[in-house]
């Protein structure tokens, strides 16, 4: 309800209730254009038999176009309109400047009494639950592949560093190739010696050996 539409502050108890109409709570804004058709919808659907929307009269809107914009929405001319699905009979709209308040009266008790003799509103249906999906089977193992899986992974022994004269080295071992290795080709990783540098008088000079 705009506040500078029907005068009815003087009707009003202190949790909103009009004190001639029973059964109507008024909501004040300062101008109908803050209305939005969600908002009637919701107050609808907690409960409320019917709602009526109180705007200044048309062309005499405090911010110019207020009313104008929510007349448009509730008739469907701009949007956001009121869903398909939203009972209309349940929904009255006035406009009316501040003196008006025995004509808002008026029409308030007789669309009360109107609401109420209405059937009451069917619940939504629940949506229905989605199934579970189906498990997937799992193929069945063939005995060659239940061998493959039984037989124990062998490993690779480390191989042996030989020298140019011919000997075992112990000191160092060549590891098998990795397990995470993308070549099909096995290969080993071999330790190799780091490089020796010779190193000129700057270096040698400046203590960084």
């Amino acid at each position: 309800m705009c506040e500078r539409s029907a005068d009815v502050n003087d009707l009003l108890d202190a949790d909103g209730k009009i004190k001639s109409v029973d059964g109507l709570h008024a909501v004040k804004l300062p101008c109908s254009g803050m209305v939005q058709p969600i908002m009637i919808e919701a107050a609808l659907k907690q409960g409320a038999a019917g709602v009526i929307v109180c705007g200044c009269q048309i062309g005499d809107c405090y911010y110019r176009e207020g009313n104008k914009m929510i007349r448009e929405r509730l008739l469907g001319e701009r949007v956001p309109t009121l869903k398909k699905a939203t009972d209309r009979r349940r929904i009255l709209a006035l406009w009316l400047s501040r003196p008006q308040k025995e004509r808002f009266i008026a029409e308030a008790g007789e669309f009360v009494k109107f609401v109420q003799g209405l059937p009451a509103p069917e619940p939504a249906a629940a949506p229905a639950a989605k199934p579970a999906p189906a498990a997937k089977a799992q193929p069945a193992k063939t005995d060659a592949a239940a061998k493959a899986e039984a037989v124990p992974e062998k490993k690779e022994p480390a191989a042996v560093v030989v020298d140019e004269s011919g000997k075992v080295d112990s000191t160092k071992v060549v590891k098998p190739a990795s397990e995470d290795s993308n070549d099909k080709d096995p290969k080993v990783e071999v330790e190799i010696a780091p490089i020796k540098e010779g190193r000129g008088p700057l270096e040698e000079s400046s203590g960084d050996k």
